[in-house]
């Protein structure tokens, strides 16, 4: 079963804890094992949090973990069966036994998905046309930040900047830091030597990229482009791909900055 590591951060301020989820880089897999594996893991650790938060120090009773688990087992077969009724754009499979480049670019003209209906994709990707998934990722921070010099925590919602840890670094600095941060999230599809690729990028969710007026996007990218799978992930996991002009698809749900 694919597990998530997890990250816990005490903040000594408001006397909580913050716990980060991250999932590692896969290839080839199961999306449905991947996912049904973390969601739980996740789900299960939420509320053994709640629960030590509550009587602290007490250790949880292996009947009460067991019951822990088939809770979140529960509610990952909800979420399945939700993710499985999801009406998903039908050039997206259609896209899936094209056989040139031309016919790529034309069904991808418009096209439009939400992250529900992309999950989904991804599922029935694997279910009913028997394409593996992999994804890979690539984070850069700015130019002149040092990683010692960053806080365990940092973010900035309404214009506010929040931070858990010390930095020696100013409130301008830090969220220069963390505008100017740069990650690549990309999503491949396998069956045999037939891939294709949809990626996104920090800059593109933000709407800094000269796309419909700042509309975030995914970009596409596939075998019949004419690029060795491997030299697309190297580019992909550079701080500066070159890709030349690629399909964008338009990312629906998500705010615009």
């Amino acid at each position: 079963m694919h597990m998530i590591s997890r990250l816990r951060i005490h903040d000594p301020a408001n006397q909580s804890i913050h716990s980060i989820y991250t999932e590692p880089d896969c290839e080839f897999v199961n999306p449905i094992e991947r996912s049904q594996g973390s969601t739980i893991n996740s789900f299960a650790q939420m509320e053994r949090d709640v629960l030590q938060l509550q009587f602290p120090g007490i250790p949880i009773p292996r009947k009460i973990d067991d019951l822990i688990v088939k809770r979140a087992e529960k509610s990952w077969k909800k979420i399945l069966q939700r993710v499985l009724a999801t009406k998903i754009p039908h050039e997206l499979f259609q896209l899936l036994e094209t056989t040139s480049k031309k016919e790529q670019e034309a069904l991808l003209r418009g096209l439009k998905f939400s992250s529900d209906q992309f999950i989904a994709f991804i599922y029935k990707a694997f279910l009913d046309h028997r394409f593996t998934f992999s994804q890979y990722t690539a984070e850069f921070s700015q130019k002149g930040i040092k990683e010692g010099d960053l806080p365990l925590i940092a973010y900035v919602e309404d214009e506010k900047l929040e931070i858990v840890g010390n930095s020696p670094l100013s409130e301008g600095q830090l969220k220069q830091a963390i505008q100017h941060r740069k990650r690549t999230i990309s999503k491949f599809f396998d069956r045999g030597t037939v891939w294709h690729c949809f990626f996104i990028t920090y800059k593109s969710l933000r709407g800094e990229e000269r796309w419909r007026e700042g509309q975030p996007h995914y970009h596409y990218i596939s075998d019949k482009f004419g690029l060795e799978r491997s030299d697309v992930i190297n580019q992909l996991k550079s701080e500066s791909y070159k890709l030349s002009s690629l399909p964008h698809i338009d990312l629906l749900g998500y705010p615009r900055t």
